[in-house]
């Protein structure tokens, strides 16, 4: 009786013990923001479209797979993919370059290196890149976070970062 109490004492620690593990290590991890640009509402007065990047970082146990990025506005609501006054587009690029209107980022072959979002596996850091184009002036794009959706060990997470100073700014 003894023997199968001690077996069932271990047994139990052993299989606490591998859970609080898994959900450790499923849970543990968050990307950090390096870096911010904000665009000046002035330049879309062309209606040309601009590329610009933000360097992450991933800190956590294992290497999560990015799943998509969503935008959310100061007032709560996500940013449409089919918004009529603004339209973005995001990639993940392996280095950092800064800002630039999409014609000069296609002609300096920058844009022949953006990868897609879904099912890129981070390693530490990356970059992700937008392509922005404001079709209306009198919109009031105000992003103030990004949602990251990624998959680690199986399990779908999401964390929100601020965007402190917005993607576009009036100044």
């Amino acid at each position: 009786m003894k023997k199968t109490l001690y077996g069932f004492g271990i047994s139990t620690i052993l299989v606490v013990g591998i859970a609080w593990f898994l959900n450790f290590a499923i849970h543990n991890g968050q990307f950090t923001k390096w870096s911010h640009t904000s665009l000046v509402k002035g330049l879309f007065k062309d209606e040309k479209a601009y590329y610009v990047d933000y360097l992450f970082h991933w800190e956590g146990f294992g290497n999560p797979t990015l799943q998509k990025v969503e935008f959310i506005k100061t007032n709560g609501d996500i940013l449409a993919k089919d918004d009529d006054h603004f339209r973005i587009e995001t990639y993940i690029s392996n280095q950092q370059r800064g800002s630039f209107d999409e014609e000069s980022a296609i002609n300096e072959g920058i844009t022949d290196e953006l990868l897609q979002v879904k099912g890129y596996k981070v390693e530490g850091e990356f970059s992700l890149a937008l392509i922005a184009e404001l079709m209306d002036q009198e919109t009031d794009i105000d992003i103030a976070t990004v949602r990251i959706a990624y998959k680690k060990f199986g399990k779908t997470q999401f964390q929100n970062i601020p965007f402190d100073d917005g993607l576009i700014s009036e100044e």
